[in-house]
């Protein structure tokens, strides 16, 4: 039995809304009009279009539940996958992960086994599309005789707002980002709007932060303006721009996380990054920026600053900038310490 995107017992979690009369669909995080703040920053551009954080919902008893994607296309060399996740009787939510689709493209379908009965109880299941790779969604496959009812996706609660490590750049499999796994921990729903190679640009997430008053905003950015020194003296302004967007929302916390360790600013990790000298002069303006943002954020009202959560340990971050999955698990770990969250 094959569900189309039309199909009212589909549900999908992503930003934008999602138009069902085509043959196939994007789960779009960003409004059109983002893509023109952008225009001539190639990474960000690329990086705008994923579905970082997006999911489709089903609920059913299906023993086995196959993803039809459409224009699958990858922007990065790193291995991309996708996932799918059943919810449990306990409240917990038991994954399965893809293969790497890194060698294939265009057409692809993936097909993931449950653990259900058919006759069993109708469970959740979702289906997350890659974190960094482009896609449509063209459908979903499930065995005939099937139970279905109308999935729900959750209300989002959290807008985690960043760059390449908040978009989940280089796990292959999407639940292995920092988001993803402190979303499951807190049981607080996220929007991930993670953007590769962006830098503090307040028009970028201006509509979000004034879309809805979050449980929780947390800002990840400024570790892209290390790169040229240019960028690096702008920094603080406009870090004290987006701060007061965000702080001027009605959220009930609001915290920004300040740019995470690099093995240059120790001399360590390769000499560079997709042409990005990764030298001296780039690790001291890294630490710079971080005491930097710290000192001009620190005393606004309303704002948590967290300091670096990541390990200092250059052999997590083999290209020197993004953490294997082991990094993202203890990034989680030292956020959770940092932001501990309750109801």
């Amino acid at each position: 039995m094959l569900l189309t995107p039309a199909d009212e017992r589909l549900a999908f979690f992503c930003p934008q809304s999602v138009d069902r009369s085509r043959g196939d669909v994007r789960l779009d995080r960003f409004p059109a009009a983002v893509t023109a703040v952008l225009t001539g920053q190639i990474g960000a551009l690329a990086n705008l279009r994923s579905s970082s954080g997006c999911a489709v919902w089903l609920r059913s008893d299906t023993p086995w539940v196959e993803l039809s994607l459409e224009r699958l296309r990858h922007h990065q060399p790193t291995p991309q996958g996708v996932a799918c996740e059943v919810h449990q009787n306990d409240g917990s939510w038991q994954t399965f992960s893809s293969a790497d689709l890194r060698e294939r493209d265009g057409s692809v379908t993936v097909r993931f086994a449950t653990g259900l009965e058919r006759g069993g109880p109708l469970c959740d299941i979702s289906l997350w599309l890659p974190l960094i790779s482009t896609c449509a969604v063209a459908g979903v496959l499930v065995p005939d005789g099937s139970r279905m009812a109308q999935a729900v996706s959750p209300a989002p609660r959290w807008l985690a707002i960043g760059d390449s490590l908040t978009q989940g750049f280089s796990v292959q499999c999407p639940t292995q980002n920092w988001v993803h796994r402190c979303q499951r921990r807190w049981n607080l729903p996220a929007w991930n709007l993670g953007v590769g190679g962006l830098k503090i640009e307040p028009e970028v997430v201006r509509w979000a932060l004034e879309s809805r008053a979050w449980d929780l905003v947390t800002i990840a950015l400024g570790s892209n303006h290390a790169w040229r020194e240019s960028d690096a003296e702008t920094v603080v302004e406009r870090a004290l721009a987006l701060a007061s967007i965000a702080l001027a929302g009605g959220h009930r916390r609001v915290a920004w996380l300040l740019p995470p360790y690099k093995p240059c600013e120790e001399g360590k990790g390769p000499p560079d990054f997709a042409g990005v000298p990764l030298d001296a002069t780039a690790g001291q303006r890294a630490t710079r920026i971080r005491a930097d943002l710290r000192n001009a954020l620190s005393g606004l009202t309303g704002l948590e600053v967290i300091g670096d959560l990541a390990t200092p340990d250059h052999r997590l971050y083999p290209d020197g900038l993004h953490p294997t999955a082991l990094g993202f698990a203890k990034y989680t770990d030292n956020l959770q310490r940092a932001l501990p969250w309750s109801e």
